[in-house]
């Protein structure tokens, strides 16, 4: 018997020596397989969205950011009251509690969202009721500090964090940069430990790419305020315009009214999404037509060619094209004059002289027709049919008719002839910076061709000068201090459904630069379907007055024009006094002589000039100080005069 306790006790201690050695061998020794099984037991990965990048303007101020926030979710087999429970967090949420009671009503679901992004306030009063199965998850949230500034050029993101719209669609993937994967620990049940992730594993998130735009948000936001008061002064459907530095073809504001609230998108209506400064085109009306002079001047068309006025009608196939106004009656007009006066008959047969296949191609050169390469989704071609064309499709596209732009060729062709003759690509992102890396991308300028010469591109400059100046529909887009140029606009409203026009409704609009001899901003503004006054001279051209004026204050730019409201109280004194002692000076001029310009400002030396039809080169700001040829020399026939202007 005894031997047996011993030999029992002997075959014991074996199976437990073999057992520890295999226990401490699996210690120090693991088994991989063994490993395998503990990981799929009791771990798990979570994937860890990264912080959104921001969006700043072209100073670094914050236009779309990302912050912590607290998401609701329960565990519907933990919930002892679902009826209860549901009715508590429906009042409180604002959400109708039978949804969310039939969220937590099945057991057998073990995880469920009830609200994302909810306040900090209904997160603190939840907690205190310590309901079992209730409980909260850290997420980002976007938050557009302006509201709805640049709405409809920044777009939103949806309840998933991902791009739905605007730039946040386009650098949806950079913005949103890598995914960070985590080993969390599970419960006895397979649940992951969330207290795990809200304590430890938050600053694990990487950090998504952050972009600088060329937007400058001040100038927005004078922008859309005017184009507010517009709207809301004519009763109009919408209003829209684009600020772009003609130099680089940097988009410096993108406006649109009525607009939308970029942290509350969902409840406006989704028409308002759409940018429509990129995505929409219309007939420009009168604001074409430096481009059918441009066209001229390149054809070889001198800017002194007279054309008749035919008494404010000319008959094209039958169709009569009049002038804007019945008691516009030009006689014999040069081109800057047609331009002066935006006489649509004159336009008309300029157009007609150039030819279709002519006309077509230089158009297509200034980016009619045909998409810019900018970097938003929708960017619209407008429509520029191919040739041939009928004759009167010849004339009415000579003054903005029977052709579809949109705001951004507009603003683009107009910067051509700002700078010098150059079409630059627009842009709207300035850098991108990577904070991972901490690498940074520039983008830089793009010129895309040359539509002008630098010397056809004065021409046309000084003509829309002219257009400002008194005697030209683009009088009331002038700026104290400061010489604009500019042009007009007012068409008719397409009827896409029936065909023709609407009858009584109109776009109005005004595009030009600023300062007219050193342009740093071409502006486009756009009144559609205005309802108590149409024209463009009247409803939009002010607008442009009232943003040109900020901007170039805002810049710092100095006041070129002296006069007594926009130079301090010393240099008005100063400039009284220069005048007393100076004899008064004959401003008249002899046939055939050259006019006696010196110390004129720029502005009075261009109405001078275009009463005596002379062409006008300038170089430097301020006065006059000297011309050529002399004062009362023999004038050229080609009747150019060039005048030097010091400060």
């Amino acid at each position: 018997m005894k031997s047996r306790i011993i030999f029992a006790g002997f075959v014991l201690g074996i199976f437990y020596i073999i057992f520890v050695g295999r226990g401490a061998w699996l210690q120090f020794f693991p088994d991989q397989r063994l490993i395998t099984v503990k990981k799929k037991n009791f771990e798990t990965v979570i994937k860890l969205k990264p912080r959104r990048g921001i969006i700043y303007d072209r100073h670094g101020r914050e236009l779309a950011i990302t912050v912590a926030s607290q998401s609701l979710f329960a565990d519907p087999s933990l919930i002892k009251t679902p009826k209860k429970t549901a009715k508590k967090l429906g009042q409180l949420l604002h959400i109708p509690h039978h949804r969310i009671y039939k969220k937590i009503k099945n057991k057998n679901r073990r995880f469920v969202w009830l609200k994302r992004h909810i306040s900090e306030k209904e997160s603190h009063l939840i907690q205190s009721w310590k309901i079992r199965g209730l409980a909260f998850l850290e997420e980002p949230k976007r938050v557009y500090p302006n509201g709805s500034l640049l709405a409809q050029t920044l777009g939103f993101v949806g309840h998933e964090g991902h791009g739905l719209e605007g730039l946040e669609l386009i650098y949806d993937k950079i913005l949103s940069g890598e995914e960070t994967k985590v080993l969390v620990r599970k419960d006895a049940m397979g649940r992951p430990l969330f207290s795990d992730i809200n304590t430890n594993l938050m600053a694990l998130r990487a950090n998504g790419t952050d972009i600088y735009l060329t937007i400058d948000s001040d100038l927005q936001f004078f922008f859309e305020k005017e184009l507010k008061k517009v709207m809301q002064k004519y009763s109009a459907k919408s209003a829209l315009g684009i600020i772009m530095a003609p130099q680089t073809g940097e988009i410096m504001a993108m406006a649109h009214y009525p607009t939308f609230d970029l942290n509350h998108p969902f409840h406006s209506d989704p028409g308002l999404f759409r940018n429509r400064c990129v995505t929409d085109a219309f007939e420009p009306g009168s604001t074409l037509k430096p481009f059918i002079i441009s066209a001229a001047l390149k054809k070889g068309i001198l800017p002194t060619t007279h054309y008749d006025g035919m008494k404010g009608q000319l008959s094209v196939e039958g169709h009569i094209i009049k002038e804007a106004e019945s008691t516009h009656q030009f006689e014999n007009m040069t081109l800057r004059e047609i331009l002066s006066y935006s006489s649509n008959v004159g336009a008309a047969q300029v157009a007609l002289d150039l030819g279709d296949d002519f006309l077509y191609h230089s158009l297509k050169d200034f980016g009619f027709g045909t998409k810019l390469g900018f970097a938003f989704p929708g960017e619209s071609a407008g429509i520029l049919n191919k040739t041939p064309w009928k004759e009167l499709q010849l004339a009415t596209i000579g003054f903005g008719h029977s052709i579809s732009v949109t705001p951004l060729q507009i603003v683009t062709a107009y910067s051509a002839i700002a700078n010098g003759g150059l079409i630059k690509q627009p842009y709207l992102t300035q850098s991108v910076f990577y904070k991972e890396s901490g690498e940074k991308k520039i983008f830089k300028p793009k010129t895309l061709n040359r539509v002008l010469t630098s010397e056809q591109a004065k021409v046309i400059t000084v003509m829309l000068i002219s257009a400002v100046s008194e005697g030209g529909t683009g009088v009331k887009a002038q700026v104290k201090g400061f010489l604009s140029a500019g042009k007009t606009g007012t068409a008719q409203v397409v009827d896409s459904k029936e065909g023709g026009y609407i009858k009584g409704q109109y776009i109005s609009s005004f595009a030009g630069f600023i300062p007219a001899h050193d342009p740093k901003f071409v502006i486009y503004v756009v009144v559609q379907q205005p309802q108590k006054k149409f024209y463009g001279s009247t409803v939009a051209a002010p607008v442009f007055s009232k943003v040109a004026e900020y901007a170039v204050r805002q810049s710092g730019l100095s006041p070129v024009l002296i006069t007594e409201k926009n130079i301090l109280q010393k240099t008005k004194k100063q400039t009284q006094a220069q005048n007393h002692k100076k004899p008064s000076r004959d401003l008249s001029s002899e046939k055939g002589k050259t006019p006696d310009f010196i110390g004129l400002s720029l502005r009075k030396a261009y109405q001078k000039a275009r009463k005596e039809k002379i062409l006008l080169k300038i170089k430097g700001s301020g006065q006059v100080v000297e011309t050529d040829p002399p004062p009362l020399s023999p004038l050229p026939t080609n009747k150019n005069v060039e005048l030097i202007l010091s400060e």
